[in-house]
């Protein structure tokens, strides 16, 4: 099978690995994709667990597909993207994104979401190509969203299940600061500490929060989540320029 994929892939063609499609949507893309020159899917194609189990390594880009109905999403799929793939680009084939789901995929590691509802395939290509340049892809209405969100978000207010804060007082003043785009010198003036105060912090809040760096600390702040229980609800209501976070397990 290996050998068959050499033969059949040009030289400097993109190579693209398909995951979790619909069938006939899978056979379509491998017929389609025979006449595109700098584009060729290496077999076996759709074979999720053969994607999980890294049985072939020499991938440029993985086209995963997600459906709402489907008990294994993109999200866990890219979780479990196995190290081997750690060169690869991912593209996220979905039904009529939210904001949220974007949210979540890119977190998660996606490099480009395609609504199917806009497939087009002259589309998917330029999206493969430009994602495999390392380019984001995503619909203009959902990027302007997020840009328009992280410059000027919300107050935040992580909590976890039992709404708890999962951050102190001044690391939620660092968070909430952090998604006004304010860089450590900036934090440090306005909160009167040293940058070296300021790092600290942030090195806390990923910790808390399981992320790596400021944007993911950030985009997970602005995440919509699952509300806790009704009896674990703080009595006054919070001010309508408030949103609360719900960190889940």
């Amino acid at each position: 099978m290996k050998r068959f994929t050499e033969e059949r892939t040009s030289p400097g063609a993109i190579k693209v690995m398909v995951a979790n499609l619909p069938i006939i949507l899978c056979e379509l893309l491998q017929g389609a994709f025979q006449a595109v020159p700098d584009i060729k899917i290496v077999l076996p194609a759709n074979d999720l667990q053969h994607l999980l189990n890294a049985a072939e390594a020499n991938v440029d880009v993985i086209l995963i597909g997600s459906s709402k109905s489907d008990s294994l999403g993109a999200v866990s799929i890219l979780q479990s993207i196995p190290d081997a793939y750690k060169n690869a680009r991912v593209v996220v084939l979905t039904q009529d994104p939210d904001y949220a789901e974007v949210i979540s995929l890119f977190r998660a590691g996606a490099k480009g979401i395609f609504g199917s509802a806009d497939l087009r395939f002259e589309l998917l290509c330029k999206c493969i190509r430009c994602v495999h340049q390392g380019q984001i892809w995503a619909k203009n209405e959902l990027l302007v969203h997020l840009v328009s969100s992280l410059s000027h978000p919300r107050s935040t207010n992580v909590v976890d299940r039992q709404g708890k804060p999962l951050l102190t007082t001044r690391e939620q003043q660092v968070l909430h600061l952090l998604s006004d785009g304010l860089s450590n010198s900036e934090l440090a003036t306005v909160l009167k500490l040293s940058e070296h105060t300021i790092k600290n912090h942030l090195f806390r809040i990923y910790d808390k929060l399981g992320v790596s760096n400021r944007m993911e600390a950030v985009l997970y702040a602005l995440t919509p989540r699952n509300p806790p229980p009704l009896q674990n609800r703080p009595s006054n209501p919070m001010p309508s320029n408030k949103i609360t976070i719900i960190k889940t397990a």
